[in-house]
């Protein structure tokens, strides 16, 4: 009997340690007697995973793996939040093996961005980590594991390989400085611009450099380089690539400056801080668009020094 609640006790505390590792700054308060258990939405800029209470009916593993699993395949989205599972995406089956779920999806799981399908893997996990005994999930797609990009089986999913550590609300910000090109007022180089930014640190600093570069330049001198209404849809990194993807207003841009000079104001700046290095970029999740002079974005992109103007040389 000592040994049975010592393992409850065990779990319970492993649940709440799950649910807490969250986006959210600030814990909620739990209810005496009752567990803590959330649905797992997609912001509607997909970018992270929230979650929200929910209560359900009975807390049995087979009663909650149901549940879950309805709630999932139903696609519902709630306030400005998406559903987890985007259209057409269905948890096909799932099979418990002790402590181990194996979920099965259907093929278009597959189809999903790479952006995308880490959210949904996120939140997914976390959805049914929360049910009791199950400590680890492995994801398949019709029948065979989900792999990485490079090939690999992702194997088990369990409460370290999504963990965001959050304290105080002080430590849910982070500061840092980001190097920014923008272009002199030939368009033809880039010229390096510091900016130090406070930003949450549930964001990619990806995202925050390319937020700030589409913001334009604050130093005289300086010219914005992508147009300032462009969205990023999109920004991962894998296996030392960083993918971006990015609004129309990319591929329309009105400024009138070299393609080089644009691509390569969004790669330097990314490479400088990114722990990639190489970029892929994309418009509207065309990895073949072109720009107004016709080059392809079909490439892998380095970083380029040579366009980048000295100190020295800038007036």
């Amino acid at each position: 009997m000592k040994k049975l609640f010592s393992a409850v006790l065990a779990l319970v505390l492993a649940c709440s340690l799950l649910t807490g590792c969250t986006v959210e700054t600030q814990e909620e308060k739990v209810d005496s007697g009752s567990n803590q258990y959330y649905l797992y939405y997609v912001n509607k800029d997909e970018t992270k995973v929230v979650k929200e209470r929910y209560q359900p009916e009975q807390e049995s593993a087979e009663f909650m793996l149901q549940d879950f699993t309805g709630i999932l395949n139903a696609q519902e989205g709630s306030g400005d939040n998406l559903a987890l599972l985007p259209s057409g995406v269905q948890l096909v089956t799932y099979r418990l093996n002790e402590s181990l779920l194996e979920l099965e999806f259907n093929s278009d799981y597959s189809e999903m961005s790479r952006a995308r399908e880490i959210l949904v893997r996120a939140g997914v996990a976390r959805t049914f980590l929360q049910i009791p005994g199950v400590a680890g999930i492995k994801i398949f797609i019709e029948s065979e594991e989900l792999k990485d990009s490079k090939g690999q089986a992702v194997g088990v999913i369990d409460g370290n390989t999504f963990v965001e550590m959050w304290g105080s609300d002080k430590d849910a910000y982070r500061y840092d400085t980001f190097t920014l090109y923008f272009t002199d007022k030939t368009g033809e180089h880039l010229v390096a611009e510091q900016r130090n930014v406070y930003y949450k640190r549930i964001l990619p600093r990806e995202r925050v450099i390319l937020e700030q570069l589409a913001k334009g330049p604050m130093v005289k001198g300086h010219y914005p380089t992508i147009p300032q209404e462009t969205e990023i849809l999109g920004v991962e990194v894998s296996d030392d690539v960083c993918y971006v993807d990015f609004s129309s207003a990319f591929s329309d841009s009105g400024i009138d400056i070299p393609v080089n000079t644009m691509i390569y104001s969004v790669v330097n700046s990314l490479l400088d801080t990114a722990s990639a290095d190489k970029v892929q970029i994309s418009v509207e999740g065309d990895t073949e668009a072109t720009l107004s002079d016709g080059t392809s974005l079909y490439s892998l992109f380095s970083k380029n020094t040579d366009l980048v103007l000295k100190e020295d040389q800038s007036e």
